[in-house]
């Protein structure tokens, strides 16, 4: 049974028609007044039943109520601070810019907090029973969602059991989600195999004892390192490839591996992660359950691919990880890649955050010229980290190294040779656009979310309308702004999902040969296929959207909890949130099948849980049935339901995020998908 976009199956408590609002607020807020503490936390409307009310006696929660509230004319000091409180949020926002810091954007124009003439004052009763601790403030952007009282309340309906975990993380913000992580993967990545090692007594007695290894043989070597260029560094631009193919690895071929060398250690993450990159891409799936294939192949769960390999890199990595120099930077982000492919997120953080340090002091050390080779490979790093940074900062709220204080500073990244082949310069482009994206979502994520008032019903004023217009017009200049290879378009419906892949030639490095394919709910990966550029465009068009459905998000939730002040505008923008959910390639084949190559892994489990948690509401609440029946697509609809729940069925074997997400999502989707 496919999620329905026509009348729902489940009584709806919002209707989209009121047609006398303002009494029916007033008699909600009379209400509310003598509401017990339970139904105050969850803004549901309490039916005042003594000695508890229905929704007290349906969870088995104790039920308290206050004493009577001070009379109206009591409160004025009260709205007096409330009102400079609203005030001085507003003076701070006035002026404001969404500067362009891209040659992506046009000169953007100020910007201000106004949201246009349907604003609403708060009831006092909201204001009082809003009574959140401080810390919710500090839940990120994806998690807010499940804190909306709308979405809350359905929960309960669907006697879904996480009141207590809900309570948690207002009380401690995303932190608790973090704890989820930590209890999922509580050991390190098992040290107890590596490699067959044997002396080798050729190596220049110079450079100090080395081993070579039975298991990498000069063509291993050389096949590992070509898959890893493939792959890892089309999607973390790090490495000089031709530097690595004509002097790294002749060096370890010939001289071994030795403690202490930086090179021997790049070198080593370099084949492990292409040991990965294969074997992830077609290797054994791990099994769901009976008959239900992992897009997370090769290895196990607990021992990825190439561990037995990246053990002996961590053995040698203890002599260097104390410098600051390009080589341990590099070390530490390949680390990084490998834990993430692994599922191993914190490990992912704590291994980026070094390297962030790392190259912080660099740059501020360091005579450094930005254009020539050891420049660029440093610009290369800097805006990994930059970007890696970022992104746990959006969806984990965790703490910022200073990097990004660096950015005008450092050039953008260019070519690292004069004739770069295409598949080179895509995957360039690929990587600046992305910098210049993440700018923007930054933008989004200070304008809109950072004070809390667009999806909050304490003190509610309604959508930032200009500022969302702004930021709208910014991210359609920076998608018009794309160079020709990278843009696509919306028409016909499927056009977005097509792309090209380079194909595979005879030799070793990328060839300018390119064949079109599309992202689907399934498909073989082709034998012919360099399994890099599509993720690249994977993850920049399914960016893009997340941007799109970020800007528009607090229309729905406008739409979910103040109906009645709808405009026709509200609604087509609510739609457009919508329709910017839906088909995100990522989350499709060939990216899905592949799991451990997709970058930001960790990233795009936190966001589709808030865009599975809206859609199902988008099944069970009149307003935005109404809005969506003729707006959007019902296949798509379906199809993005679909993969999304697939995704984090997959990921919940390695994910804790996923893991207690899956007890929210099953039963609200289990009438849709009964064998699921």
């Amino acid at each position: 049974m496919s999620p329905s976009l026509g009348p729902s199956t489940r009584r709806s408590d919002q209707s989209g028609e009121d047609p006398d609002p303002p009494p029916a607020r007033r008699e909600r807020a009379a209400i509310a007044a003598q509401a017990c503490d339970t139904c105050r936390l969850r803004k549901s409307k309490c039916d005042e039943r003594r000695p508890k009310c229905g929704l007290c006696q349906r969870v088995g929660a104790d039920c308290h109520y206050r004493e009577p509230q001070p009379t109206k004319k009591d409160k004025t000091l009260m709205y007096i601070l409330d009102s400079l409180v609203r005030v001085e949020s507003k003076v701070d926002l006035i002026g404001k810019e969404v500067a362009p810091t891209s040659a992506a954007f046009e000169s953007a124009s100020p910007i201000s907090p106004q949201s246009g003439p349907q604003e609403r004052k708060p009831s006092s009763t909201e204001v009082d029973g809003a009574n959140f601790p401080k810390a919710y403030v500090h839940v990120t952007t994806p998690h807010k969602v499940l804190l909306w009282p709308y979405i809350s309340s359905q929960l309960s309906d669907f006697q879904i059991n996480v009141e207590e975990d809900l309570q948690a993380l207002m009380q401690e913000g995303t932190p608790w989600f973090l704890r989820q992580e930590m209890q999922k993967n509580p050991q390190i990545l098992p040290s107890d195999v590596g490699l067959t090692p044997t002396r080798l007594e050729s190596a220049p007695p110079t450079i100090g004892p080395r081993n070579s290894f039975l298991e990498l043989t000069p063509e291993k070597m050389h096949h590992y390192a070509t898959l890893y260029f493939n792959s890892f560094d089309v999607l973390y631009l790090l490495l000089d490839r031709t530097d690595f193919i004509e002097r790294v690895l002749p060096y370890v071929a010939r001289n071994g591996f030795g403690d202490g060398d930086c090179d021997s250690i790049v070198a080593l993450m370099v084949f492990a992660l292409g040991k990965l990159a294969i074997d992830g891409t077609y290797g054994t799936p791990l099994e769901i359950s009976p008959g239900v294939e992992s897009g997370l192949r090769g290895g196990s769960i607990e021992r990825p691919p190439g561990l037995d390999i990246f053990n002996e890199a961590r053995r040698r990595f203890g002599f260097v990880a104390t410098q600051c120099s390009l080589e341990n930077i590099q070390a530490l982000l390949l680390s990084a890649v490998y834990y993430e492919s692994a599922g191993r997120h914190l490990d992912f953080w704590r291994a980026s955050q070094s390297a962030s340090m790392a190259c912080q002091v660099l740059i501020k050390c360091a005579p450094i010229d930005w254009y020539n080779h050891q420049g660029n490979l440093l610009k290369r790093v800097y805006w990994t980290c930059n970007l890696i940074e970022n992104w746990y900062h959006f969806d984990l709220d965790l703490p910022r190294t200073g990097i990004c204080e660096h950015e005008d500073e450092v050039p953008l990244s260019g070519a690292l040779k004069a004739d770069p082949s295409a598949g080179e310069q895509h995957t360039l482009m690929c990587f600046l656009a992305t910098i210049a994206l993440r700018r923007l979502v930054t933008r989004v994520h200070n304008t809109i979310f950072e004070g809390d008032t667009a999806e909050s019903q304490k003190g509610y004023t309604g959508p930032p309308t200009s500022v969302i217009r702004e930021l709208a017009r910014q991210l359609e200049s920076w998608r018009s702004m794309l160079p020709p290879e990278l843009q696509w378009s919306e028409q016909p419906a499927n056009a977005r999902l097509v792309y090209a892949f380079e194909q595979q030639g005879g030799g070793d490095l990328p060839h300018d040969a390119f064949g079109q394919a599309s992202f689907g709910n399934d498909g073989p990966i082709p034998d012919d296929y360099r399994f890099g550029l599509d993720l690249t465009v994977a993850q920049l068009r399914s960016r893009y959207y997340y941007a799109k459905f970020m800007i528009y998000r607090p229309f729905v939730f406008k739409a979910l909890h103040f109906p009645e002040l709808l405009t026709e505008e509200d609604r087509s923008l609510v739609a457009l949130c919508i329709n910017s959910a839906l088909m995100w390639p990522i989350a499709m084949a060939p990216p899905k099948n592949r799991k451990r190559l997709v970058p930001y892994l960790f990233s795009w489990t936190q966001n589709f849980l808030g865009i599975l948690l809206i859609l199902r509401m988008v099944t069970l609440n009149d307003t935005l049935q109404a809005i969506c029946l003729h707006r959007v697509d019902q296949a798509q609809f379906s199809l993005t339901v679909r993969a999304l729940l697939d995704w984090i069925m997959d990921m919940k074997q390695i994910d804790g995020i996923a893991d207690w997400s899956w007890q929210i999502l099953r039963p609200l989707w289990r009438e849709h998908f009964p064998n699921m």
